[in-house]
């Protein structure tokens, strides 16, 4: 039997992140509950559009997620030249940079923004000119850590993310009836969305026997924040992370 038959998993990731878990959820037998607590908005495009004209005299345009690179490139509508480097924090940005056809130049050992800044900063000379497309809720680590190697870098906000304030009455509804086994978390800000959204209810009972389950460092810091157990694969990825909830429960 599969370890997740009968139980039904809270994903709460953007709509249009949320039909790859739901897929690996089913294929083990579980119930995926999509209740998307984010959603993501295009920033005007205009300050693309100045961008794409002067794509030639950047060296290095940095993904750090598959959103960027969506909704960098689907504005952007030409192609990033063949001179410009390409460099991308996670095993999903990359494939999607490849989906459409690009070479990554370089990808950190392990997908998050402290080992990417350290990593990244040793294939530089200081002089270079670097393009950063990314949402408005980035962390600084990136920006920081290149403009003290004094890069000229031009960070770019080409989407937002917001709390889904649509979600707030079907997310109570279904952690009230007890319905939710586990409860998925992909970015700090699913976390902080939640706890938001929840806020004046009596979340911390109706979620005490649920198996809370992040993926990646950052994600499982901000969980650790408000619940007292949380479980987090080696691996950053959606497949991973059911691996580890599955495994879990076998374990229990």
């Amino acid at each position: 039997m599969d370890a997740l038959a009968g139980k039904t998993v809270l994903i709460t990731r953007a709509q249009h992140q949320a039909r790859q878990m739901s897929v690996a959820v089913k294929k083990k037998s579980g119930i995926p509950l999509e209740i998307p607590l984010l959603r993501m908005e295009a920033m005007s495009q205009e300050k693309i559009q100045r961008i794409a004209g002067q794509l030639h005299m950047y060296d290095w345009v940095i993904f750090t997620s598959k959103n960027g690179v969506s909704f960098f490139l689907d504005s952007l509508r030409k192609r990033i030249p063949s001179t410009v480097h390409i460099a991308a924090v996670g095993v999903k940005t990359k494939m999607e940079l490849e989906k459409r056809g690009y070479q990554v130049h370089f990808v950190p050992t392990s997908f998050v923004a402290e080992t990417f800044a350290e990593e990244f900063v040793k294939e530089l000379s200081g002089k270079e000119r670097i393009l950063f497309p990314k949402g408005n809720l980035a962390r600084d680590v990136i920006p920081v850590r290149l403009q003290e190697l004094g890069v000229l870098l031009d960070e770019l906000i080409v989407y937002n993310t917001k709390i889904n304030v649509e979600k707030k009455e079907e997310l109570i509804a279904a952690l009230k009836l007890g319905e939710v086994n586990i409860i998925t978390f992909t970015s700090p800000s699913t976390v902080v969305s939640f706890i938001h959204l929840l806020e004046g209810t009596n979340w911390r009972e109706w979620t005490k026997k649920c198996t809370i389950a992040c993926i990646g460092p950052i994600t499982e810091k901000e969980a650790r924040c408000h619940f007292p157990n949380v479980i987090v694969p080696e691996k950053y990825t959606v497949e991973s992370l059911i691996q580890c909830i599955c495994e879990s429960i076998l374990h229990a």
